[in-house]
């Protein structure tokens, strides 16, 4: 499967991403969709020096695992907990969070929501992007791709 080219259609067979590592960090994107699939989707992340996710609640689980850089999750507003490579931060439904980026470089995330939050090809270059065009219903998941 090409590094930066996601499925529009549902998936039939397998998706492979060797080294999603080096995947994540080839991209200077803040969120970018790998794959859509009929009940989770893979979607990286590189969030900027001070940058963060933004505080948000999803209607999907979202599971967050971190593979460069460090920073801090921030559940309920207030509860804050050191985030490092290699750490997993599994964030179900209905679950007030936010990551903040605290280290000297850029953080690099990928992370698979259950079922699928964005649109299949969604690339943002900044939050306050993806936050425009999730505001203005731009970046649903395929209708497919729905539970």
């Amino acid at each position: 499967m090409s590094k930066f080219n996601p499925n529009t259609e549902p998936p039939k067979g397998f998706a492979i991403f060797k080294n999603v590592n080096s995947v994540a960090e080839d991209s200077d994107k803040f969120r970018r969709v790998l794959w859509t699939g009929t009940h989770s989707q893979l979607v990286i992340m590189t969030v900027p020096v001070g940058g963060e996710i933004g505080e948000e609640t999803h209607h999907v689980d979202q599971h967050l695992f971190f593979l460069a850089g460090n920073g801090q999750a921030i559940e309920g507003g207030t509860k804050k907990t050191s985030i490092s490579p290699g750490d997993l931060v599994i964030v179900p439904a209905g679950t007030l969070h936010n990551f903040i980026n605290t280290g000297a470089t850029p953080w690099v995330v990928a992370t698979v929501y259950a079922p699928a939050e964005h649109k299949a090809d969604t690339v943002h270059d900044t939050l306050e992007q993806g936050e425009k065009l999730e505001e203005a219903g731009k970046d649903e998941p395929p209708s497919w791709a729905k539970s």
